[in-house]
């Protein structure tokens, strides 16, 4: 899994050199292209965490690492919903130019949400036909289309669920890394502009609170694999109230509480919920968010 780790970190930075080339000087182009790449990005990620690959990975939730695995999961699937709407949104708006190609949004939302189907097809947790056949259309792109297939998805097989838990969180990685070259994109563009952009602003606002909650869910997904062992049975003996505490205290902590509050009980001040809000409260986590300046 190391191996695979850095080769799809490898495809992120082969990308980024290459637009840094392309769009040199166009920083709204880059902003664009990113845009889309993260478009299809959060469309693949919505699709692998979905209750259907959850069902597949953990079919029968038994131990309480078990049962926090699958809560956590679902909670940051239905974070990536959230993502999926602002880049499909954001795209929509018209605020920056599209730098790689005339597909609408919806379009490349729908090209994710299929890699992501493929991406599935490729990694059951046993063989399958289904993997044969995803083998076959990989082999056929490479063939008809060179260089659209990623090279990574050749190597591509089973995967248990710790594994899984391994890729989901180098995706989460490779997402952390598109949402912060488009920060760092928008905190140029804005400087060069000689009015205020109350629009642009707000993106970058939104881009930097997606970097916070990409973050966390890598780190999640790691610490859902130290749950486990090497193949992929959850541990014994860890309960899920032990579990989800863990998973909290992943989360980017506030500087300082909000002031004229005291913490009460067992509250955290956090600077997103990383989308784990709900699964806090039900096990009596109490977060406290408190934005940014």
């Amino acid at each position: 899994m190391n191996e695979l780790h850095f080769k799809i970190i490898a495809e992120t930075n082969a990308l980024a050199a290459k637009y840094r080339q392309k769009f040199d000087g166009d920083l709204e182009g880059e902003l664009g292209a990113w845009l889309e790449i993260a478009a299809r990005r959060e469309a693949l990620v919505y699709q692998v965490y979905g209750e259907a690959q959850r069902k597949v990975r953990l079919p029968d939730p038994k131990s309480g690492a078990e049962h926090a695995a699958w809560d956590a999961l679902t909670e940051i699937w239905q974070q990536e919903a959230i993502h999926t709407e602002l880049t499909r949104a954001r795209l929509a708006s018209g605020l920056v130019s599209l730098g790689g190609g005339p597909l609408a949004p919806a379009v490349l939302q729908a090209i994710g949400t299929l890699e992501g189907r493929l991406l599935c097809s490729l990694t059951p947790a046993r063989p399958s036909l289904g993997q044969a056949l995803a083998r076959l259309f990989v082999m056929a792109g490479a063939v008809l289309v060179p260089g659209t297939v990623p090279e990574f998805t050749r190597e591509l097989g089973t995967m248990n669920a710790r594994e899984f838990f391994g890729l989901a969180a180098t995706l989460e990685l490779t997402a952390r890394q598109t949402y912060r070259r488009m920060s760092d994109l928008l905190s140029s563009l804005r400087a060069k502009r000689e009015e205020p952009s109350v629009q642009l602003q707000g993106l970058q606002r939104e881009l930097h609170r997606a970097y916070l909650d990409e973050d966390f869910h890598e780190r999640a997904f790691l610490r859902m694999t130290s749950w486990m062992d090497a193949a992929g049975r959850f541990k014994r003996g860890l309960s899920e109230q032990e579990c989800v505490q863990q998973i909290c205290d992943l989360l980017p902590q506030a500087p300082e509480p909000i002031r004229g509050t005291e913490p009460r009980g067992n509250s955290t001040y956090v600077v997103t919920d990383g989308g784990v809000g709900a699964l806090a409260k039900r096990h009596g986590i109490e977060l406290v968010v408190v934005p940014e300046e």
